[in-house]
């Protein structure tokens, strides 16, 4: 209902009125709950953080947990989560549900949020907390926020500015994610520059992770190709499209062994996944399991489109190539930070052209563009962005007490 919502919004002006309207409307009781709850006292030592909007447990926000509880940190660990997302929390989570009551209560009452998307309308922060916001994506290719050509909505301009102000700390791996978090979100705050949380599993030995993705889709000792598409403004999934016998077959012919893909959707077209293509033992719906950053780490090569998921590969080394079908409708719709057939990943508008790509591919020439990549967007990747935000919200709390 609610992707529903959102396309009607972007194809109608007057329609994108009606629903601003409404969730002006629905912020005034969001705002009244928050007021109420300013009767119960902020916690010093309790963290709320969410993800995608209660749909997941993981990204940023996930591996920050992760870090406090290696620390063995003595926080009150909160997650707000969906009540119909099956995923099994840490022991030292609390998982608690994902609805106006329940939200409300929890940020009112935390010393630290965060969150790798935005907050509601409404939202309000009491004085002594510190919201992070540690984003969803790092450098994209997509424009975001408000540097989007004619793809916001009047709503998402507003909440991009909205969380913008309440902000403490942004979280950036790299010059080029900084800027353009200056100028997607106007935010003026501080920023850490000190990589991505979630990318910080690159830097670990991978056989665990690689051992339990194979276990877990029955996979054995085949070769993974992990085929990530971003979704669409329109949630049109038929851009998505492609011949994957041939596309495994290329690989075969181009690196040897057996191969697999796993699918993973946007969380946005979850609904989709099902009803995609029909899966097999060789072509497999990975779209429910809840760690991209695992299925990265796992997988031997990534296929995409728009996602900034190719940007935190790039970071493994591991070939990446992009399919995309629309790219003239998302230049204008959202418009690009880099021109797409610049980048260290060769472009393929249909499957045949895909195919050339995997068939030619250079693994010399690919290192060599991906390091120019780098150094162009001053990355800072160094596998200690977990400890390195875990320090600055030990500050926080300490200065507290």
């Amino acid at each position: 209902m609610i992707n529903k919502i959102r396309a009607l919004a972007n194809k109608s002006k007057f329609f994108e009125r009606i629903i601003y309207i409404a969730y002006k409307i629905c912020a005034l009781f969001y705002s009244f709950l928050f007021l109420i709850c300013r009767i119960f006292p902020i916690k010093q030592d309790k963290i709320v953080a969410c993800n995608m909007k209660g749909k997941r447990y993981g990204d940023n926000p996930k591996y920050i947990f992760d870090e406090i509880t290696r620390q063995k940190l003595d926080y009150e660990l909160v997650w707000l989560i969906k009540d119909d997302v099956d995923v099994d929390l840490p022991k030292e989570v609390k998982r608690v549900a994902y609805n106006p009551f329940s939200i409300a209560y929890h940020l009112s009452t935390a010393k630290i949020w965060i969150d790798s998307n935005t907050k509601a309308l409404g939202t309000l922060k009491r004085k002594g907390q510190c919201y992070i916001q540690t984003w969803h994506g790092s450098y994209g290719l997509k424009k975001t926020g408000c540097d989007m050509k004619d793809g916001n909505t009047l709503l998402e301009s507003n909440l991009f500015i909205y969380n913008s102000k309440m902000t403490n700390l942004m979280i950036s791996n790299s010059q080029k994610t900084t800027e353009i978090f200056r100028s997607a979100f106007k935010y003026t705050g501080k920023i850490l520059e000190c990589g991505s949380p979630r990318n910080d599993i690159f830097f670990k030995e991978p056989k665990p992770y690689k051992e339990k993705i194979r276990q877990t889709f029955s996979i054995n000792n085949k070769k993974i190709i992990l085929y990530a598409p971003t979704f669409r403004k329109d949630f049109n999934i038929d851009c998505m499209m492609m011949d994957f016998d041939a596309v495994m077959k290329a690989f075969e012919e181009r690196f040897g062994e057996d191969w697999v893909i796993l699918i993973r959707m946007h969380p946005n077209n979850i609904a989709n996944a099902e009803k995609f293509i029909q899966y097999s033992d060789k072509v497999i719906n990975a779209t429910n399991y809840n760690n991209m950053q695992e299925l990265l780490v796992a997988s031997d090569v990534l296929i995409t489109d728009y996602s900034s998921s190719m940007f935190d590969f790039a970071t493994t080394g591991k070939p990446c190539f992009i399919y995309a079908t629309d790219i003239e409708k998302n230049i204008k719709e959202c418009g690009f930070y880099f021109d797409i057939m610049k980048l260290p990943f060769s472009v393929a508008q249909d499957t045949k052209n895909l195919v050339k790509n995997i068939t030619e591919f250079n693994n010399t020439a690919y290192k060599i563009q991906l390091q120019k990549l780098f150094d162009h967007v001053g990355l800072c990747e160094t596998g200690t962005a977990c400890r390195q935000t875990v320090n600055g919200i030990k500050k926080v709390v300490e200065n507290s007490h």
